[in-house]
C-alpha cells in the first residue's frame, strides 16, 4: 500500500491506494498513530485511489474518529468509488463521517485550514502595525484576510486605524522638565 501525505494548514491529507484490508490496514494505522504523535488532529483521507475497504480498514477510521471526537480534530473522507461507499453504507458507517464527493471539496472552506506560514504571520504583524515591512509595501489580499480571521478583526484599514495595540520595544518618555526650562519638551521634539 502507498501511503501519500500533504499538510493544508493545519490538516493532514492522507490519500492510501490500493486494498485497505488486513494486511495493509496496519500501514495506514501507523501513518495515523505518528501523525497524531507528532500533533496533527485534523485530517482529509481521500480514499480515491482505495480499491477495497474490509473490516480491518474499517476499524482503523473508527479508530481514528474516536480518538479525535468531542472537538479534539476532525476526520473527513472523500471520494470513495461506489463499491467503498457500498462497503461503508452495509456498516453503518456512512453516518458515522464526513463524506464528501472530492479532495477539492474536503478541503474547501475546513476550519482548520488556516495557514501558519510565516507569511500569514507577517500579514498579521502588519495588519497590527508591527510589521517589519515598509508602509508602502502591500500585503497579500488571501493572506490579510485569513489573519484577520485569526485575530478575530476586520481586515480593513480603516478598522485597523481604530484599534491601538502597541506591540515591539518600550519607548522611553523624555525627561521631565527641570525647573527653569519649561520649553525643554519642545527642543526635543523639534518645536519652537
Amino acid at each position: 500500500m502507498n501511503i501519500v501525505q500533504e499538510s493544508h494548514g493545519q490538516v493532514l491529507l492522507i490519500a492510501p491506494s490500493g486494498r485497505l484490508d488486513s494486511e495493509t490496514a496496519g500501514e495506514l494505522e501507523l501513518v495515523l498513530h505518528d501523525a497524531q504523535s507528532a500533533g496533527r488532529r485534523h485530517f482529509v483521507i481521500d480514499m480515491a485511489a482505495v480499491s477495497y475497504v474490509s473490516s480491518a480498514g474499517l476499524r482503523v477510521l473508527l479508530a481514528l474518529a474516536k480518538r479525535v471526537d468531542g472537538g479534539v480534530g476532525s476526520v473527513r473522507l472523500c471520494a470513495m468509488n461506489a463499491s467503498v461507499k457500498q462497503v461503508f453504507d452495509i456498516a453503518g458507517f456512512t453516518a458515522m463521517f464526513a463524506l464528501f464527493p472530492s479532495r477539492k471539496v474536503a478541503l474547501d472552506r475546513h476550519p482548520h485550514m488556516l495557514d501558519t506560514s510565516a507569511a500569514l504571520m507577517d500579514a498579521a504583524a502588519a495588519l497590527l502595525g508591527a510589521g517589519g515591512k515598509s508602509e508602502t509595501s502591500s500585503v497579500d489580499p488571501a493572506h490579510a484576510a485569513a489573519a484577520a480571521e485569526l485575530l478575530g478583526v476586520a481586515p480593513n484599514d480603516a478598522d485597523a486605524q481604530k484599534r491601538s495595540t502597541v506591540i515591539g520595544t518600550a519607548v522611553s518618555a523624555p525627561p521631565a522638565p527641570e525647573a527653569g526650562q519649561p520649553n525643554s519638551w519642545k527642543r526635543l521634539f523639534g518645536k519652537s
